[in-house]
Formats: structure tokens, C-alpha cells, sequence
């Protein structure tokens, strides 16, 4: 999590006194959800050139600090209410500090001090939680062939102290973050252990398509969205659930399950077909006659994942 801010760091990143009631002042919609706020981007248009057609953006009631997974806009609070009301840095803290900024870290310091010495703050999950991670880097993506802008607009973030992937995990409905996957070519783990995967997809919340396309890796969810297919959904791996399953028929009339081209995902699309035809959702499958030897459409070029997504074919003449 990001350390607690002292000396100079506390006053150059203030922190309101009563963050909604800056809100109101700010003339912005929210919700409160636990100890986060949940609103619209303010700046999702203005980033994206659309607007922010599944709110994805929330903010830590203790630290303040946003992130909208979505777009990739996250920062201190002050940083929100420069961009909201046009104002210059120094402006916009200042701004802050009057509505009770320095009292508000003040409080902050000592009630962590009072929680460091009674629970591992390490453990905690909260959207400022990702603060300590970054856009993955160029090179990263090149491996994976897709584009770092696209990766931070899927929500999917890096760790540079470790060169991992970081993937949030989140509530299906409120965007919520449960948790993350870290992973490279050595290491993989859920944090926290245990979390409920299957009952949520990733991609859920920044889809921008009409057909949705199941994948079991959420990079492949970013391999799509560079190659403009935007309605990308990740289970998390072959394993896809009723609970995800009724996700999609929430969202979506028709899927393309495009899970990995080996024995777990044939079995997989097998259990698809036989329990899911018929139940208020269009199942078709990837066509992975155009490259045959793909793992899956991260192994494909642009145009055999596109090829692959047009020749989708329907659960009656599947075979597995």
C-alpha cells in the first residue's frame, strides 16, 4: 500500500476533511460503497474522447487518492479537483487545505499508527492498493503484442519493482476491487488467496461491443482490444462457471467462447455446449481452423484472431 505521507509529503498532498462534501461542492454524481465512493470518470470523455458508459471510477475515503480502471485516470485528490475546476497545482491543494486537509492527515497518521501496531495493513485491499503500480512498459506489451494504451484501458497494470502483470479483480456489479492477480513467465498469485474469481469476469466493465468473446487469459482480453475487438470477457482460466455464464447472458444475447485450443479448454467448451445451448444465450465457438497450432488468440496475428472471431461457428456443429 502507499506509505503514509509525513513531513513535506503531507502537506504537498492535502487530503479533504470530508471528501464528499468536496464532491458536492465539486458538482459531481457518487455513491458510497463501504469505505469507497464510486462515481462516473470525470475525466473519461476528455481522455477517451467517450463517455464513461460503465462507472468505473472510485475513491479511498482515508487517503483520498482515485482510480478510474477504465482509463487509466488516478492520482491524489487534489490532482482531481485541478483537472475538475481548471486550476494549477498549487491552486488546486490549496483548495484542499481549506476544506480541512491538514487535519484530515493529521487524523490519518495517527489512526494508522494505531492500526500498524494491531493488524498487517499489508493485507488490506482497497483501489489505492494499485497506486504503487504503473502502465506496463512497451516492451512488455510488444511480448504480448498488444499496445500499453490498451492495457491501461482494459485496467490491467505492472509492477515495476518486480516486472509482473497486475490484474485486478473485481465486483461484477459495482467495480469494487476484491483483489489481483501478479504474474510473469515464473511466478503466479492471487491476492488474497481465495478470492472468488468465478463469480465475476474480467473485461466486464469496459466492454464496447454487442458480442461478447470468452477468453481464459485477461491479456488476451488486451490482444483483442488491439486488434478492435472490444468485447473481450476473461474467466480467469478454463474452469468457466454458471456464475459467469449468467454474467454474460446479463450483458450479452450472443458469446464466442474462445477458450485455449488444448484438452482442458475442448473439455470446457464440451460442458458449454451440452449445459448452456438453450438457455437464453447464443453460444457460438472460435474458429481455430485458421491457425490450428494456436494455444489460444494470443498466439494468433491480427488477422487470424479477427478471421477466427467472423468464422465463429454455431454450438450445433460444434465438436469437441
Amino acid at each position: 500500500m502507499p506509505r503514509a505521507k509525513a513531513g513535506w509529503d503531507a502537506i504537498g498532498n492535502p487530503i479533504p476533511g470530508n471528501v464528499t462534501a468536496c464532491l458536492d461542492t465539486l458538482e459531481l454524481d457518487y455513491k458510497v460503497q463501504g469505505d469507497e465512493i464510486h462515481m462516473p470518470c470525470p475525466m473519461h470523455e476528455a481522455r477517451t474522447g467517450k463517455k464513461d458508459a460503465h462507472p468505473s471510477f472510485s475513491i479511498n475515503f482515508d487517503e483520498g487518492y482515485f482510480n478510474c480502471f477504465s482509463c487509466g485516470y488516478r492520482g491524489a485528490f487534489w490532482v482531481l479537483v485541478r483537472d475538475v475546476l481548471d486550476l494549477d497545482a498549487s491552486e488546486a491543494k490549496n483548495w484542499v487545505r481549506k476544506r480541512g486537509g491538514a487535519e484530515r492527515v493529521r487524523k490519518y497518521l495517527e489512526k494508522k499508527k494505531q492500526r500498524a501496531e494491531q493488524v498487517d495493513t499489508t493485507k488490506q485491499i482497497n483501489e489505492a492498493s494499485l497506486a504503487l503500480y504503473t502502465t506496463p512498459p512497451l516492451s512488455a506489451c510488444a511480448e504480448r503484442f498488444f499496445l500499453p494504451e490498451d492495457a491501461e484501458t482494459c485496467g490491467v497494470l505492472w509492477d515495476p519493482a518486480r516486472d509482473m502483470w497486475i490484474i485486478p479483480v473485481r465486483d461484477p456489479d459495482t467495480g469494487m476491487l476484491w483483489g489481483w492477480q501478479e504474474k510473469n513467465e515464473r511466478y503466479f498469485r492471487n491476492r488474497p488467496p481465495g478470492m472468488a474469481k468465478s463469480k465475476t469476469l474480467f473485461g466486464l466493465h469496459t466492454y464496447d461491443d454487442d458480442v461478447a468473446v470468452l477468453v481464459e487469459s485477461p491479456l488476451d482480453v488486451v490482444r483483442l482490444w488491439t486488434c478492435g475487438i472490444r468485447g473481450g470477457l476473461a474467466s480467469y482460466g478454463a474452469g468457466v462457471s454458471d456464475a459467469q455464464m449468467s454474467l454474460i447472458r446479463d450483458h450479452f444475447d450472443t458469446v464466442i467462447v474462445a477458450l485455449d485450443n488444448d484438452d482442458a479448454g475442448a473439455k470446457a467448451c464440451q460442458r458449454l455446449k451440452d449445459e448452456w445451448t438453450g438457455r437464453g444465450l447464443t453460444l457460438k465457438f472460435l474458429d481455430y481452423s485458421v491457425a490450428p497450432h494456436a494455444k489460444d488468440p494470443g498466439d494468433m496475428n491480427a488477422d487470424q484472431i479477427k478471421a477466427a472471431v467472423r468464422g465463429a461457428y454455431s454450438s450445433i456443429l460444434a465438436r469437441f
